[in-house]
């Protein structure tokens, strides 16, 4: 609009800058004896047009023509990127093939980080790049497939760095506990993580500071099932590390077919008699009891003295029996 204007104002100085005498010089036949239209008339409204650009031109044509003509024009558009697509593609494949025998894009560098449990070798190896491979002939997605299948490895990413570096990034599973699997007397050990996912086995040498979960085996399979749930949400809760009940207290979680889970800690051997369900309650009702009795206040239970402590006594209460 405010182009509009302006442009009104500039043609209206023209005008004015023109006397008389030499306005009469432009003056023609152009258009009829009824408009009696002037040159600088016709000058004037061409200027209009050429800066009136939110304007649009009224359009004559039918809706029928207009779509004939709409048609016309996607056709023309459509078979030229038909074309351009036949041409790239035919052109692309020995266009490929040949940069790949380019020693100038082979790969130089291999740069890995994120390993702790598994080793940069293991990582070079899974990958199997060495520095006569093409950059062309790296996947990222069917490398990142491989190295996930892999123990430890979460997740990982592959950049390309052009013309000759590859960079690899590996994300590894955090260990929650450890899991006794098998049948009794074939009992080996796995690394799960605080979603109860089977992380990796457990081979000598590893570290074994987690609490372990045990007896998951030899309970019917329904039951089974639902005391796991129960566990996991307990890891999950105890990976808060709140100082009353951090995970590094916690030694065993133990499925037990007529008391549900049964928990021990690290420094003490008397049993927790967690129970089945409401793992949240369980948990926060647990950590309130250890502050107690770790403050080990005259007159009152020294957690030496403590033979149990049962979660599911009566009407929400918990039950901590001494020895004496």
């Amino acid at each position: 609009m405010k182009i509009s204007v302006a442009i009104d104002s500039f043609i209206q100085k023209i005008k004015r800058k023109f006397s008389d005498s030499a306005a009469a010089t432009y003056t023609g036949s152009y258009g009829s004896a009824k408009t009696g239209r002037t040159h600088l008339d016709k000058f004037t409204e061409q200027v209009r047009r050429c800066f009136s650009f939110g304007k649009k031109r009224r359009s004559y044509l039918s809706r029928q023509e207009k779509r004939k003509k709409y048609y016309g024009i996607a056709a023309k558009i459509g078979g030229v990127l038909l074309c351009s697509a036949f041409t790239v593609g035919i052109v692309w494949s020995p266009v490929a093939r040949y940069a790949k025998t380019i020693e100038f894009f082979w790969i130089k560098n291999i740069a890995i980080q994120g390993c702790t449990k598994v080793s940069s070798a293991d990582i070079r190896e899974i990958a199997g790049l060495d520095y006569m491979t093409s950059m062309f002939d790296v996947d990222n997605e069917q490398l990142r497939a491989e190295f996930v299948r892999q123990h430890w490895v979460r997740d990982a990413r592959i950049d390309k760095i052009w013309p000759d570096k590859i960079s690899i990034s590996i994300e590894e599973h955090t260990a929650a506990a450890l899991l006794v699997q098998g049948d009794p007397g074939k009992e080996k050990m796995v690394y799960i993580n605080k979603n109860g996912k089977v992380i990796a086995p457990v081979v000598p040498g590893d570290n074994l500071d987690y609490p372990v979960v045990t007896g998951k085996n030899t309970m019917p399979e329904e039951e089974r099932e639902m005391l796991y749930e129960d566990a996991v949400a307990f890891l999950h809760l105890i990976g808060r590390n709140n100082p009353n009940l951090p995970a590094q207290l916690v030694s065993e979680i133990n499925f037990d077919s007529s008391e549900g889970l049964i928990v021990r800690l690290v420094d003490y051997p008397f049993p927790i008699f967690f129970g089945r369900g409401e793992v949240k309650k369980k948990y926060r009702q647990l950590r309130k009891v250890l502050a107690v009795l770790y403050k080990k206040q005259r007159n009152s239970v020294d957690i030496n003295h403590v033979s149990f402590i049962r979660m599911e006594y009566y009407d929400d209460k918990v039950l901590v029996a001494q020895s004496n």
